[in-house]
């Protein structure tokens, strides 16, 4: 996911957790509220609430952290102990780590709880924040793996990643140092537009649009020249390829944020969305580093883009 820059609140947004994934929440206590809530829900709602496997709420007026669990608008036993290590009208950073059996909380770099899963983190859905609280930065990082991918990868060449972009202009255009290689990943996090014809992905040769020299375009087509839903593949060597067309489903929605990995292998190039595989396309340009330039074009709007 994103990283999401002085929101609204209540902020309400999609997520998905596996082990290792690291949400980052960097806000202000208001003066004239008594509580904030920060919670992991199985669903948008906040009033009636969704079922919610893990409420993070600091309040001030009783000087603790309440932790708790809701299913079937139900809630569950309230966990309070550790303190309170906030203060109004003072910056916090909370972190939560998520692991197999359990949340870990850290506030300001401290270590401050361990919460068990009483319901399952396959269930969470949504990022909630709301109540007395003014939120300048909410981060989700998902671990370094493709997902469904088990074991490590060939360790890079001894080369510095460029920083990451945040909300870059598109169409966005940008040189991978050393060019691609196996185990390169590419994260691309953004938005449809809320009418969108179509956007696109290059991994090419040169800083130009559609170079002779394409090692892979992966174009998602909402509605363009008759096709609606349609998620195109192809290379440019001179001239275009043979396209691909097949997928299980099209994984984009107007106005919906997603996040993309590309991870790149010895043979092919594996693309998920949200966490989920959907698409390989075997290497048609060879050596793999004649691709040296990541471009994105199109109806979308970008709010982070980096490699790992």
């Amino acid at each position: 996911m994103a990283t999401i820059v002085n929101p609204q609140t209540p902020y309400v947004g999609p997520v998905s957790l596996q082990d290792g994934t690291q949400i980052h929440i960097h806000g202000v206590a208001e003066h004239h509220h008594s509580q904030f809530i920060i919670s992991l829900q199985s669903g948008p709602n906040i009033n009636p609430r969704s079922d919610t496997p893990f409420v993070f709420n600091p309040r001030f007026d009783e000087n603790q952290v309440v932790r708790n669990t809701q299913s079937g608008m139900s809630w569950g036993h309230e966990e309070r102990d550790g303190g309170f290590p906030f203060q109004k009208g003072q910056k916090f950073h909370v972190l939560i780590l998520v692991k197999h059996d359990k949340y870990k909380v850290s506030v300001n770099g401290h270590h401050f709880t361990e919460y068990r899963h009483r319901t399952p983190m396959s269930a969470v859905t949504h990022l909630i924040v709301e109540g007395g609280v003014r939120i300048h930065e909410i981060r989700v990082d998902v671990p370094f793996f493709y997902p469904g991918v088990m074991g490590a990868y060939p360790p890079p060449p001894p080369t510095f990643p460029a920083a990451p972009a945040y909300n870059p202009p598109v169409p966005f255009v940008q040189n991978i140092h050393g060019g691609l290689y196996p185990g390169k990943m590419i994260f691309i996090s953004g938005i449809p537009h809320p009418n969108p014809s179509r956007f696109s992905i290059y991994l090419q040769s040169g800083m130009g649009h559609e170079p002779n020299h394409i090692g892979v375009v992966v174009d998602a087509r909402f509605n363009f020249r008759g096709e609606s839903n349609t998620l195109v593949r192809n290379h440019r060597d001179h001239n275009w390829g043979v396209e691909e067309r097949g997928v299980s489903y099209f994984p984009f929605m107007p106005n919906v944020p997603f996040e993309i990995i590309i991870l790149v292998e010895g043979h092919q190039y594996k693309v998920a969305v949200n966490n989920q595989h959907l698409l390989e396309f075997n290497h048609r340009l060879q050596p793999l580093n004649r691709v040296d330039t990541l471009r994105i074009d199109g109806d979308v709007r970008l709010t982070q883009v980096r490699f790992q």
